[in-house]
């Protein structure tokens, strides 16, 4: 039976998991060819399980990009690791990405413990070999390949677009007999409202000082398309009142920075004009608010 054929169709869900900044977002968008996912080079960006989806003639990938796993202190980051962990129980195909040259520690030890009890196929990415010499890639992979059964070890590197089309063939392998589940055309699930949270929350991340993202809530108040335009207000949430000036900064600066750039790459993703408007406000230890929680997909 050749491929392409629809009787030999295959359809399902794919887990991307690994420490913070092995490089899931990077990897995801790569493959469905568009920014769905944010990135900076901060660990922990991802707060929400992330769909991405990718459909070619004989398949139809989900992708879930999760949360980076790592020791959980707060509330916030014990339901960013959950997420990782109620990902891995739902997916046809596990997907591990270990960042090439990064010896592995107790985070991901314990990562490889909850992976190897899994039934589901696994697969071993090393990424970022862009930036390492090959005896760093060899090295990664020996290490982490006896840790789990791995079908699978590739390494990748998504900025260069190194064996993405290899990957994709093998991930195609794996995946359940199965009728595509969302139309061809589809690359995200996530509601337009959500994305432009999160592009807005990545220059937050790119532009501002070291604790200040961690703490910073994006909350959409309207998004109204008309026309040709897209009218979108949005408010920052800041944990504490010192930091809110931090975001807006000397007369407006950082904030019209962070504004300007999140709507030129939402114009980018959305092929239409955006009127972004901006505001800053104080929610204090809204990290630890089941309200403010539930606004960022976390409970």
């Amino acid at each position: 039976m050749k491929a392409g054929d629809k009787k030999d169709f295959r359809a399902g869900l794919v887990a991307l998991v690994g420490l913070p900044n092995a490089g899931k977002s990077t990897l995801l968008n790569a493959v469905i060819g568009e920014k769905i996912a944010i990135v900076s080079p901060r660990p922990q960006t991802t707060r929400n399980t992330i769909y991405g989806i990718k459909t070619a003639d004989y398949y139809q990938a989900v992708f879930v990009d999760t949360p980076g796993f790592h020791s959980a202190k707060t509330r916030l980051n014990r339901a960013l690791v959950q997420q990782a962990i109620d990902s891995i129980s739902i997916v046809d195909v596990i997907c591990v990405l270990a960042e090439a040259g990064v010896k592995p520690g107790n985070d991901f030890a314990r990562l490889m413990e909850i992976t190897k009890a899994a039934p589901q196929p696994k697969m071993l990415l090393i990424t970022k070999i862009d930036a390492v010499k090959k005896e760093a890639v060899y090295k990664t992979a020996e290490e982490i390949y006896p840790m789990a059964d791995f079908g699978q070890v590739l390494p990748v590197s998504a900025v260069k677009g190194v064996n993405i089309d290899k990957f994709m063939e093998l991930t195609a392998e794996y995946l359940p007999e199965n009728v595509p589940q969302y139309d061809e055309e589809l690359i995200t699930t996530q509601p337009e409202k959500f994305l432009a949270a999160e592009y807005i929350r990545e220059q937050a991340f790119l532009n501002l000082r070291q604790e200040v993202p961690y703490d910073i809530l994006v909350e959409i108040e309207s998004f109204n398309e008309t026309g040709k335009l897209t009218e979108i207000s949005a408010v920052i949430y800041v944990n504490r009142e010192s930091q809110k000036g931090i975001v807006i900064g000397e007369k407006g600066s950082m904030l019209k920075k962070i504004g300007e750039n999140a709507r030129k790459n939402l114009e980018s993703f959305f092929g239409r004009k955006v009127y972004l408007e901006l505001w800053v406000k104080v929610r204090e230890n809204w990290v630890a608010n089941s309200e403010y929680l539930g606004i960022q997909g976390l409970k």
